[in-house]
């Protein structure tokens, strides 16, 4: 029984180009696009949709048909390379779909055919809903093999709450937007079930599947939670390397056999290149899913190859129908990687080798739980007071179109692009119409990157008017901005973070290392900008997971299900650094709508050398677990608070965890 990766033999590689656009995937059978010869199957990895300097181009054919001669191999790679200069005048390929590539250019959708003679489709202009953005696309997925079929239709993923449908042969098509509600899908790819004839999207943590009816519009996906079963048996060492590692989810459906996989990729990063964090994969687990919801681990898919890039997910028995000898394998194609991962022969391992705020009250500690629009020009914040039981409810001029974040007490808001400051006095009391407020510059996006859904923000001081105060605004995606408010002329210093296991992560500000840290998906890496250097270029740095709580197999198969996130948080009292990861599950399934609870918190403590202890004594503080920012403060300061604790304050929960009862029996 193995998850162990076995390294394939080389694959014929066009090298590294330009940042030039995303990966394709146009793999044939009579279910998949006929533009290339049957003889010929093709996967086609464009490059990084992000840019960043790293392109790359890969074809790869089965063993069957005639043999190339090495003038052929080289008009193959010539042509390869000529395919990706002209998709570079598209301004970016945004995914891969049944051979077709769609393009993406000043805000317009189209559809090209991967032929000699490529046929081309355009698509009306993209509407982004409020507070959504349409620049970074997850993915595209088309629910027959071409869109000019009468009934097909086009799905496209972006990253965050938005996914868009369109019917392209419709004499006027339009583009129906929907908002997803639940955020375990908004980094998730959408993926066509021929079987249910619904579009799919798998959550993080894979416990829960959204549904659209091409039939039924909603606006609401039919949920569906999913049970694991038979997971493997890891030992204590491999089960903690694989919750440190960024974790992918990937639903794929069998065109020929009808039956549909969950397959989970556990990545970390194992080296470093030119600032680049390079990632490679630890371990693969596949699932089998059910009518029922019943996830089963398993090691024998029968005759099929799962193919995985970062466009879509196949699933054909290439081993039969193509004379590829790969049967029972997933092969992964990606920008750092090409691995092909034996399912029957996986050996046991899965191993390759393994703040405080201090504008804020000190009596009582205040923290903004969430915002909601009231009316008029207002909204409410909600308030959670420590020692109290009912919220503060105080309403401000929010005419910013939002809150995108909070830190140290001020509201970060957004309009028109531009952000501003707003300082929040937390005495009920207090003028509701009249705070001091801040106006810092319009925001710039990077290529290929977006500036409308913010992960949170953080400032270096506790206050913008300091002189030497930083503001960072991390968005969801690649990008990170930086600004000086104090500065006559402040700017913003916009940066592409390096690795997607960073897309996702907060920013916060290091007081004790006088930096920024976004760390990465699963607590193995930490990406850091020193704020009083000018080259602007990251600093990471890795993390070893020495010790972990003692967890039975029904323990493990659960929190490897649920949502994980991790949290930074410093305790500027002790000089202490912790790290905390939260799992979160699906509770209840009201009106369509998905609430998640914590079923569990793990905290770790980091030493001088980057290694990383589990424990469940912290002292006298307690940490905040909240929407806008994590901190740490010591409990005999305020009234009301308990030491060794975790308090979770946001819109769907109110806990408080006490570390030293934690005993594991779910």
């Amino acid at each position: 029984m193995s998850l162990l990766i076995n390294q394939p033999s080389k694959l014929l590689c066009f090298g590294r180009k330009r940042p030039v656009l995303v990966r394709s995937s146009p793999l044939l059978n009579n279910s998949f696009s006929s533009s290339f010869p049957k003889y010929l199957p093709c996967i086609v990895i464009l490059a990084d949709p992000c840019g960043g300097g790293r392109g790359r181009a890969l074809t790869r054919w089965h063993n069957g048909g005639p043999k190339l001669t090495l003038e052929e191999i080289r008009k193959k790679r010539e042509n390869g390379l000529k395919l990706c200069r002209e998709l570079d005048k598209e301004l970016g390929t945004i995914g891969s779909s049944n051979g077709w590539l769609p393009t993406l250019k000043e805000g317009v959708l189209a559809l090209r055919d991967m032929n000699l003679n490529p046929k081309r489709i355009s698509l009306p202009p993209l509407v982004a809903l409020p507070h959504c953005q349409t620049q970074y696309v997850t993915n595209v997925a088309m629910s027959s093999s071409s869109p000019e079929d009468e009934d097909c239709v086009v799905a496209v993923k972006f990253l965050g709450p938005q996914i868009s449908f369109c019917r392209p042969a419709q004499s006027n098509p339009e583009w129906i937007n929907i908002r997803i509600e639940n955020p375990c899908f908004f980094s998730s790819p959408v993926i066509f079930s021929k079987k249910k004839d619904m579009f799919r999207i798998v959550g993080s943590g894979g416990h829960l599947i959204g549904s659209w009816d091409l039939h039924k519009p909603s606006k609401n996906p039919k949920l569906q939670s999913l049970r694991f079963q038979n997971l493997p048996k890891l030992t204590m060492t491999k089960q903690d390397l694989l919750d440190s590692c960024y974790t992918s989810e990937h639903l794929v459906e069998s065109r020929t056999t009808g039956e549909t996989f969950l397959v989970k990729v556990y990545k970390i990063t194992t080296m470093i290149g030119q600032g680049y964090p390079i990632m490679k994969t630890q371990a693969v687990k596949v699932f089998k899913v059910d009518e029922d919801g019943n996830a089963v681990y398993t090691q024998d898919i029968g005759d099929e190859t799962i193919f995985l890039t970062n466009s879509e997910a196949l699933c054909d028995p290439l081993s039969t129908s193509l004379s590829w000898d790969l049967p029972n394998y997933v092969t992964i194609f990606d920008l750092d990687e090409d691995i092909t991962v034996e399912l029957a022969d996986q050996k046991s391992s899965p191993l390759l080798s393994n703040g405080v705020s201090s504008s804020l009250p000190q009596n009582p500690l205040s923290v903004i739980m969430y915002d909601d629009s009231c009316g008029a020009d207002l909204g409410k914040l909600v308030i959670r007071r420590a020692g109290h039981i009912t919220p503060l409810e105080k309403k401000m001029p929010l005419k910013e179109m939002g809150m995108i974040g909070s830190s140290n007490g001020w509201l970060a808001t957004l309009k028109d692009g531009f952000v501003g400051l707003q300082d929040v006095d937390l005495n009920p009391v207090a003028s509701d119409t009249d705070p001091k407020h801040i106006s810092l510059p319009p925001f710039v996006t990077l290529h290929h990157c977006q500036t409308q859904i913010v992960t949170n923000v953080a400032m270096s001081s506790s206050s913008p008017e300091d002189e030497d105060c930083v503001v960072a605004v991390k968005f969801l995606g690649p990008q990170i901005s930086f600004c000086r408010p104090a500065q006559r002329n402040p700017e913003w210093i916009n940066i592409r973070v390096g690795s997607p296991c960073f897309f996702s992560s907060p920013v916060m500000f290091s007081k004790k290392d006088d930096m920024f840290h976004v760390l990465g998906s699963g607590g193995h890496l930490i990406e850091s900008w020193d704020r009083h250097t000018q080259t602007h270029k990251p600093k990471f740095h890795r993390f070893w997971f020495k010790t972990s709580p003692n967890l039975t197999k029904a323990n493990k198969e659960l929190l490897d299900s649920c949502c994980k996130s991790e949290h930074f948080v410093e305790s500027r009292n002790t000089n202490e650094t912790f790290l905390v990861k939260q799992y979160k599950k699906t509770a209840e399934i009201i009106n369509g709508i998905a609430r998640m609870k914590t079923v569990a918190l793990m905290v770790f403590k980091l030493d001088k050398i980057a290694h990383l202890f589990y424990t469940q004594d912290i002292g006298d503080l307690c940490i905040f677990l909240t929407k806008y920012e994590t901190f740490c403060v010591p409990s005999s300061s305020f009234p009301g608070l308990f030491p060794n604790h975790v308090q979770i304050l946001d819109s769907e929960e109110t806990a408080i965890v006490n570390l030293a009862d934690q005993n594991w029996n779910f």
